[in-house]
């Protein structure tokens, strides 16, 4: 197949899809970014803008390198932008960098080529102990402009906890916008920015969670691999041990085969939970009666506690003080929208093979069958908000989910949850990772699609 999008070969251009990296410099970062994104020549040198502190006569250096020219004031047709915020000061006012990026962004769309590129190096930060989603919010604003057509998690390695946080801080973003049929060209559109709340930072130390965290999980079960979803039980170890103590409530409201209760009860905290589907209903209910009562009690001694469990085979919705007592902490993955529905997803091609359950459920009311995004999240959301009563006062929650790929649109549904549970305190994202995945060569040749590794583990307190 003839690469007409760049100039690198399939070697070099399917690590470039993958939707996460290890930080290596800024300068190779911008690098391999204009390496992706261009397509230079001798005999016809395209025009390029970039916005970094890093020292011009290196990005001179760069684009003589890779034949491309240098376009200062956007004042000719682009090829490629890039702006590069990565080292923004805290204390800059955040309306005016935004204000500045916007105007830029302005500039860059007037005078990039179809169908070509704008990225942005950005990171989220806490200002006066409040988490701000600069990042996200920024995204947002762009968006009005260009299309968000993708991202990618940077990791900075190395990073050492601050003790002022709930991480190490050590992730940042890279954000790509497209000049396309799908784009607002919306200057004037307004929307909410993200509702700041103050957090205890007193209170967080003690909960230092690595920002990155890549899991390879053991290998399913049989009857774990009925579930089309099912996230690993040591990613919820991780958080368990972090935001509950022994002897608490532990709650996941979509429990599926039961992975939060299984990894609740092996932590000695009490296992509550609803799953809709009576299938997976039995399956967690299974899992959970073995654990407490095996039938080989000498070889699973070490499981033996007094802690309690619980499982309704009801609609979340239905789920009420009167069912469940106070809750410590809750943790759950939502439907990603209706992605598995997706009849020529790869995923679903492989499951479909081996004759496995396509989709959690057929049912009407089951939030995996709607196909309507608006709809679907807002009904997400007032499930959740119907669900923090249950919730103790300081008690915490976690999300995993991640942002959606379909139809050619990127739909930000990690970043909407946040903005929409705007009755909870925003704490620290982290990052699950995966690293255990086959590289599919999307768009090869023709445009930039990454293979989507990364999870949202978003955590938020209870005032």
């Amino acid at each position: 197949m003839e690469n007409r999008f760049n100039n690198l070969t399939s070697k070099e251009w399917l690590p470039f899809q993958k939707s996460w990296f290890r930080f290596e410099n800024k300068f190779n970062l911008i690098e391999k970014n204009l390496r992706f994104f261009t397509k230079g020549s001798e005999k016809k040198k395209e025009n390029i803008f970039i916005q970094s502190d890093t020292s011009q006569s290196e990005i001179n250096d760069l684009c003589k390198k890779n034949n491309l020219k240098l376009n200062i004031d956007i004042n000719k047709n682009l090829t490629f932008g890039l702006i590069d915020l990565l080292n923004l000061e805290k204390k800059q006012d955040i309306d005016t960098i935004i204000n500045q990026t916007i105007e830029t962004s302005k500039k860059i769309f007037e005078k990039l080529d179809e169908k070509k590129f704008l990225c942005i190096l950005t990171k989220n930060f806490t200002i006066d102990n409040k988490y701000y989603p600069f990042a996200w919010d920024l995204a947002y604003e762009i968006s009005k402009i260009f299309s968000l057509k993708d991202e990618k998690i940077g990791c900075l390695e190395n990073k050492d906890f601050s003790g002022n946080s709930l991480t190490n801080n050590s992730i940042f973003y890279n954000l790509y916008f497209k000049k396309d049929e799908n784009s607002k060209n919306s200057f004037d559109k307004i929307n909410k920015r993200y509702e700041l709340k103050s957090f205890d930072l007193n209170n967080l130390n003690k909960f230092n969670i690595n920002t990155w965290n890549i899991i390879k999980p053991k290998p399913r079960k049989k009857d774990e691999i009925l579930h089309p979803a099912k996230y690993p039980e040591e990613l919820i170890d991780i958080f368990l041990k972090k935001f509950s103590k022994e002897n608490e409530n532990i709650f996941d409201p979509m429990c599926g085969t039961g992975s939060t209760q299984i990894a609740a009860l092996k932590n000695n905290r009490n296992a509550y939970g609803c799953e809709l589907s009576k299938f997976f209903y039995d399956i967690a209910l299974k899992r959970c009666n073995e654990l407490k009562d095996p039938v080989q009690k000498d070889l699973f001694a070490e499981n033996k506690n007094d802690s309690k469990f619980k499982i309704l085979n009801i609609d979340c919705r239905k789920a009420t003080k009167k069912l469940f007592p106070k809750i410590d902490y809750m943790i759950t993955s939502p439907p990603y929208w209706d992605m598995l529905n997706m009849k020529g997803a790869e995923n679903q091609a492989k499951r479909r093979e081996k004759d496995l359950k396509l989709n959690y459920s057929e049912d009407k009311e089951d939030l995996g069958n709607i196909d309507d995004y608006d709809k679907f999240l807002k009904e997400l959301i007032e499930v959740y908000k119907n669900l923090i009563p249950l919730i103790k006062s300081k008690g915490f929650v976690t999300i995993i989910v991640k942002n959606i790929k379909k139809g050619g649109k990127n739909y930000p549904l990690a970043w909407d949850i946040c903005k929409e549970l705007n009755d909870l305190i925003l704490l620290e994202e982290i990052m699950w990772l995966q690293d255990d995945q086959s590289i599919a060569p999307y768009g090869y040749g023709n445009t930039f699609v990454t293979n989507t590794f990364h999870h949202y583990c978003l955590n938020f307190q209870k005032k």
